[in-house]
Parts: C-alpha cells; sequence; structure tokens
C-alpha cells in the first residue's frame, strides 16, 4: 500500500498550492485562486462562447456579458471597478519631470497613484494622484496634466503638496488608474508627455 503525504502552502489570501511531499519518487503539485468573496476556491475558469465563465463549488458563473444581461466587471454578484496598472518608462535612462497624461478611452478614468521609486537624491520617492474632475476631454482624448510630489518634505502623503510640491521627476513611473463604470469601457491607448529634468 503507498501512503501519499500532502503538503499545502498558503500564499497570503490569493493562492493556495498544495501537492505531494517533493521529497517523494514522484510528485505533484495544483495551484487555485482563492476569491475575495469568502473563502471560496474557483474550481474552473475559461474563455467560452459564451464569454469568461467560471466555475465555483459546481455553479457556473458568466462574467462580462453584454450590458443587456449583466453589468461589467461584476464578479460572482460583487461589483467591481476597472483597475489598470501603467508603467511610463519611456527613455528609462533619461531623467524626466512628467508633465501629462491622455487617456484614448469612451469613458472616464482617475489616477489613484502615481509612484516614483525611492533614489539618492529622493530618498522618501514621489507619490501623486490626479482625481477625475481634472480631466478635459480634448480631440478625442481624456487629459489631464500631472499634478504634485505629494511627499516633497516628507514620507507622509500632503494633500497640500498635491498642488504645491514639486514637479513629478524620475526615470518611471508606475501608474495605478481607475474607472467605476458599470458599462464597458474601451482604453485603447496611453499618452505619457514628459520633459526632460534639467536637474
Amino acid at each position: 500500500m503507498l501512503e501519499i503525504k500532502l503538503i499545502a502552502t498558503s500564499y497570503g489570501s490569493h493562492y493556495l498550492l498544495a501537492g505531494m511531499d517533493s521529497n517523494a519518487l514522484s510528485s505533484f503539485q495544483w495551484q487555485i485562486w482563492i476569491t475575495k468573496h469568502g473563502r471560496q476556491a474557483i474550481d474552473w475558469c475559461q474563455n467560452l462562447s459564451l464569454g469568461f465563465c467560471t466555475f465555483l463549488r459546481g455553479d457556473l458563473w458568466i462574467h462580462n456579458q453584454p450590458e443587456s444581461i449583466v453589468d461589467r466587471c461584476n464578479f460572482f454578484s460583487e461589483k467591481k471597478d476597472y483597475v489598470v496598472g501603467v508603467v511610463a518608462n519611456e527613455n528609462p535612462n533619461n531623467i524626466k519631470v512628467l508633465d501629462s497624461i491622455g487617456i484614448h478611452t469612451d469613458g472616464e478614468w482617475s489616477v489613484e497613484s502615481v509612484t516614483i521609486p525611492k533614489t539618492l537624491n529622493y530618498p522618501n520617492g514621489m507619490s501623486s494622484r490626479i482625481p477625475t474632475s481634472r480631466f478635459k476631454r480634448r480631440e478625442g482624448i481624456f487629459r489631464a496634466e500631472f499634478l504634485r510630489n505629494m511627499n516633497t518634505t516628507s514620507a507622509t502623503d500632503s494633500v497640500l503638496e498635491l498642488m504645491s510640491g514639486e514637479p513629478l521627476r524620475g526615470q518611471a513611473a508606475y501608474c495605478i488608474m481607475k474607472n467605476t463604470s458599470t458599462n464597458q469601457t474601451k482604453l485603447f491607448k496611453i499618452d505619457f508627455n514628459f520633459s526632460t529634468s534639467k536637474i
């Protein structure tokens, strides 16, 4: 009789990895996604002709159907926001000042966070954001100027420095964008406009 000893390791609240003891002669493992909808695991994900489908505890869930049937970004009966992470790193060897952003889209977005990594000159790094109200639609493009560094004088974000701090400057920036629409929103392209830093 063969005895199989299973081991399971949890990585935060997102993944569960289970499998045989790696010291055994043969080994296998599988990984499942733990949803934020309670302590449940998705059995299977697949893109079918019906749309994006998941199987959860024997039930079939169809996500992102046309708006006439169900709202977009509604997963397991819970509305989620569209969240997109974008890296602005054109000419990564040069230090640039971020001037403005242009989003080619048919919806409205906010930039929840702009993060520039720490450097010797900026030990706190740089942080900013752009609310939806700062964007204006010009020539079919959703445009806004970058606001200022909220960490100009300390590592704590300051709303006052968002308007009066130093310009955002660095080799690369990571932007988190969010859209809260319940309708289908298309994101075609993002333009980052910058100028070469003189510092």
